[in-house]
């Protein structure tokens, strides 16, 4: 359990709005390098360019952020997930821990199938989330401010797919 304090920093704060627009700025190639690897990866599997496309995209967050970078790691495996009833009732998307890489997991859960753009998208940023909110704050949790932090980056972006 977070000590109050902390939890009520953690909730509040936002990104920088300078550093983001920076970030959002510097974006565009690496948004489409990790569009094409993607749409390779469906194609053809394989997950060497998916994973070289998601770092470029963490390494320029993290020089905007001014974060240690934070390597990624794209698995060519299907999320983990916990079922009951047949039903899924747990599932893994990716994970970010405070001394360790990023982790995203390149297929889903029941059928195996190659995950959408903007659900690959929507992962990573929400793992860069919490390494700077390790970075920033020693801690990271699921909060209103996380969720907000999470959509400064991800609105602006979510569309990059699709064009």
């Amino acid at each position: 359990m977070l000590p109050a304090p902390l939890f009520r920093r953690l909730d509040r704060a936002r990104l920088d709005a300078t550093l983001t627009r920076r970030a959002l700025a510097a974006a565009p190639e690496a948004l489409d390098r990790l569009v094409a690897a993607h749409d390779r990866f469906r194609a053809a599997g394989g997950v060497a360019e998916y994973a070289a496309g998601a770092q470029r995209l963490v390494d320029l967050l993290c020089d905007e952020f001014v974060l240690e970078r934070k390597r990624v790691v794209v698995r060519d495996a299907p999320r983990p997930h916990r079922r009951r009833g047949g039903r899924i009732v747990y599932e893994l998307h990716g994970e970010c821990r405070k001394d360790g890489a990023i982790a995203l997991y390149a297929r889903t859960a029941a059928q195996e199938r190659p995950v959408a753009f903007k659900s690959l998208l929507e992962t990573l940023l929400h793992e860069f989330v919490h390494h700077h909110d390790f970075d920033a704050f020693g801690a990271s949790v699921h909060c209103g401010g996380f969720y907000e932090r999470l959509g400064q980056l991800y609105r602006p972006m979510k569309t990059w797919g699709e064009r």
